[in-house]
């Protein structure tokens, strides 16, 4: 619902100038995707989400208005991506089958599979096999996601007129215990993490630097974002 209060021309200006907001987060997203989702409708969803963001802000400080913009814009493109199938049952599916190759062939050859072995245990190609291992990653941290939506609640009160103290409070208080909950990982899923997110390698590049398989760091990952968003939901 756009806000009566906007003039257009005003409106017109907030969209311009934060429009460089949506491109950058929609390509931060876009690491941690398979290749054949395009960023160009990431931005598309994003500027979706920025336009209602805007139509919907009632604060002049730059720095509230970008916090709860972002959230708009994240919010829109995840939506989208939910679309796509990204956090289905059928992702967990194909997330088993995944798993139960790699621990038949490590058993059967006595070491870690490389891709190639595992998409041919699996009757797929190599290219498929990382889009299936991306998509699994994905649904992972659109569950950490939307646990952190749980834990703010509804995000718009982040734009009321008053200091909004008890929703930062909220906040650090999840980036806090997030920040626990990684340090209580093992150290190689502490590892990957910090080389994903933090560092922002993609899996080929960390398969590199670990001396493994693309499929075993994609394992990894998936299994360390699982492990956050379990301690996560504890602590709700």
């Amino acid at each position: 619902m756009k806000n009566p209060y906007r003039e257009q021309s005003e409106r017109e200006e907030l969209i311009l100038r934060y429009l460089p907001l949506v491109k950058g987060i929609a390509y931060n997203i876009k690491k941690h995707l398979p290749d054949d989702v395009d960023v160009r409708d990431l931005i598309g969803y994003g500027i979706i989400g920025l336009i209602k963001g805007v139509d919907r802000l009632n604060t002049q400080d730059p720095k509230r208005a970008e916090r709860y913009l972002k959230l708009r814009i994240k919010g829109a493109i995840y939506d989208y991506l939910r679309s796509l199938d990204f956090g289905s049952r059928h992702i967990r599916e194909k997330e088993k089958r995944v798993r139960e190759a790699l621990e038949r062939l490590k058993e059967k050859l006595g070491r870690e599979p490389s891709d190639e072995e595992v998409a041919r245990e699996l009757g797929i190609s190599v290219d498929e096999l990382i889009r299936t291992l991306k998509k699994i990653s994905f649904s992972y941290i659109l569950s950490l996601e939307e646990v952190f939506r749980e834990n703010v609640r509804d995000f718009s009160e982040l734009i009321s007129s008053g200091e909004d103290v008890e929703q930062r409070v909220i906040k650090k208080d999840f980036e806090r215990r997030l920040r626990e909950a990684i340090s209580e990982l093992p150290q190689r899923e502490k590892l990957v993490i910090q080389l994903v997110f933090y560092e922002g390698l993609p899996l080929k590049e960390v398969a590199k630097v670990l001396g493994t398989s693309v499929s075993r760091v994609a394992q990894i990952k998936s299994r360390a974002l699982s492990r956050l968003r379990e301690k996560l939901l504890r602590c709700l």
